[in-house]
């Protein structure tokens, strides 16, 4: 009886030392799990924080061209109406005006979280603003920003070859410049420059707005 009942506490003290041991390893496997996700999720924020301050610096560098862009066009239509013509300060406006800045994002950390399903890491609300601005306003942004440069290679840029010489800077065709064709062009290059640079302030608004969050 007595090695009987030795045998038993033997038993279950040994079913108690491994079931602690396991308990053990569980709770330190689970806060070495927690652990590490803590340090991603650490680093995925570090790595956005750096990605959205650049695409926040291209943004206002847009905002600014386009802005200046739609003022400067503006007065040269107003310019057009006055008799003289001023065609020196117009050719310097045109020729300037070929060049049309576009946002494209910096979102490596954003295609990285994606591809290796590490999304979970993020809490739902702070999920769904980073797709609403990755997926949703910098993918419009730039899609309506693809468009408005092939509008400048096919339109604007030929208006422009064909009525000034772009060595000298100087228009040598009165007649295209005054024309209502190119009237029209500039009206719509304007009003295109003004969607567009609208679509850019609303990324530039909710890139400002995550940043804040992260």
């Amino acid at each position: 009886m007595k090695k009987r009942s030795f045998s038993l506490k033997y038993i279950l003290r040994e079913i108690v030392i491994v079931s602690v041991g396991i308990l053990l390893a569980f709770s330190i496997n689970t806060i070495s799990s927690q652990r590490s996700k803590r340090n991603v999720r650490a680093e995925y924020i570090s790595s956005f924080q750096e990605d959205l301050n650049l695409n926040l610096k291209n943004l206002e560098a847009v905002t600014q061209a386009q802005r200046e862009k739609v003022q400067n066009l503006k007065n040269v239509v107003a310019d057009l109406k006055q008799e003289p013509i001023n065609l020196e300060k117009t050719a310097t406006i045109l020729f300037k005006e070929r060049k049309s800045p576009t946002f494209f994002p910096i979102n490596g950390t954003f295609k990285s979280l994606v591809s290796h399903v590490d999304v979970e890491l993020f809490s739902t609300q702070l999920k769904r603003e980073l797709f609403n601005l990755y997926d949703t306003n910098y993918e419009r942004t730039v899609y309506n920003g693809n468009l408005y440069d092939n509008f400048y290679v096919e339109i604007y840029d030929p208006e422009i070859r064909g009525m000034m010489d772009l060595e000298t800077q100087k228009i040598d065709d009165l007649q295209r410049l005054t024309s209502k064709e190119f009237k029209k062009n500039l009206l719509y290059i304007i009003d295109e420059a003004s969607s567009y640079l609208s679509l850019v302030e609303k990324s530039k608004s909710e890139t400002k707005t995550l940043l804040d969050k992260l």
